[in-house]
This record gives structure tokens, sequence and C-alpha cells, in this order.
């Protein structure tokens, strides 16, 4: 049997990453090409603590980190505690206006509840899965959809939808949906490639 392989070391790209950014520090505040040298260093280093962290099954470490406009974060409303109205805050979540709207997003009580979870699988036949995946098709609901398979990531993507919690309905049993977001990777390493002491590292990712 041979041994479970062992992703490089996430602990060791970050040190060295804090090591890089206290190096260089000071360049960063220059205007010349020292400066410029100094973001490449970072920039270098930074994508090897973001391969080492993706290498161990999460997803993109800076994931989201420029999604937003720095300027903007003073106006910008952290949550619904920012608010006297939790309407306000399902306007801003919404993107519309308040007259628009003639319920909740979620009820406001309630337990809420959350469910996550990974599996890994591997592709044997990719010919076969996505003839599978294309026959059923149809449970989508959704004409379109069927374009859309176009190899066995898209295939897997569109089966995790059909089979998925996400796509049951449970509102007449008295849960109804708050919110959902899905991950669907192509990772170097499936848990059962890692050892078991590291497999609770890689999850979620």
């Amino acid at each position: 049997m041979s041994e479970p392989i062992e992703p490089a070391s996430a602990a060791e790209a970050a040190r060295e990453l804090a090591r890089v950014l206290l190096e260089q520090a000071d360049a960063l505040d220059l205007h010349d090409l020292r400066a410029t040298g100094a973001i490449e260093n970072v920039r270098v280093q930074a994508r090897a603590l973001a391969d080492a962290v993706h290498e161990r099954g999460w997803g993109d470490i800076f994931l989201g980190i420029d999604s937003y406009d720095p300027d903007e974060l003073d106006d910008l409303p952290l949550g619904p505690d920012d608010f006297d109205d939790p309407a306000d805050y399902r306007e801003i979540v919404e993107g519309g206006p308040l007259d628009d709207l003639e319920e909740p997003l979620v009820p406001e009580n309630g337990v809420r509840l959350s469910y996550q979870a990974r599996y890994d699988y591997v592709v044997t036949d990719p010919d076969a899965f996505v003839r599978y995946v294309r026959s059923r098709a149809h449970e989508a609901q959704n004409e379109d959809v069927v374009d859309d398979i176009e190899d066995a990531q898209s295939a897997f993507e569109l089966l995790c939808y059909l089979d998925g919690l996400g796509s049951k309905e449970y509102e007449s049993f008295g849960l109804v949906p708050g919110g959902g977001e899905e991950s669907h990777k192509i990772v170097q390493f499936s848990l059962w490639d890692l050892d078991p002491t590291r497999r609770d590292d890689t999850y979620p990712y």
C-alpha cells in the first residue's frame, strides 16, 4: 500500500509570507523600482501560500479579498445590528427598494440550522458520467441547463444540485431556506489521499 501523499506545508508558507512582508515593508512605502520589486516578492510568496492551502483541499485563501471598494467601507453597513429596522438591512441584502418587499427574506424568528459536508469523487469514465447527468438534466426544470454540461466538472455541479439538499423543498414541513452557497472544485488530493490525521484540516474547503 502506497504512503499517503502529504501536501506542502501551509504553515511554513504562511511563516515565509510573514517574513517577506516584514522584510519588504519599508520598500512598499517607496515610489521607485524598489517598491515594484517588493510588491512582486510579496505576490510570489502569497501565491505560494495560496497553492499550499489549496493543496490541502481548501479553497482560495484570498477569495473575496478584493470584492469591495475600500473607499466605501465607512458607509457600508456590516450587518443587521447596524440598523434600527431589520427591513432596512434586508433592502441592502436584496439590492432592491423596501417598497418591493412583500415578505421578509427569511423569517425573523426561528432556529437557524446549517449543513456542511464534503464528499470527494474520482471520475473513472468521463463520457459515461456526462451522459448520465445529461439524461437527468430535465429534472432541473430548465431546458437550457443541458447546454452547460460540457465536461465532467460541469456535470458534477449539476448532479450536486439535483441530488443535494439545496434542491429539496421542505416548506410544508416547517423548514424554509435561509440562503446557501456551494463550492465545486478540482482538488489535487482527495480526503482518502491524505493521512487520516490531516483530513479534518481540509474541511470545509
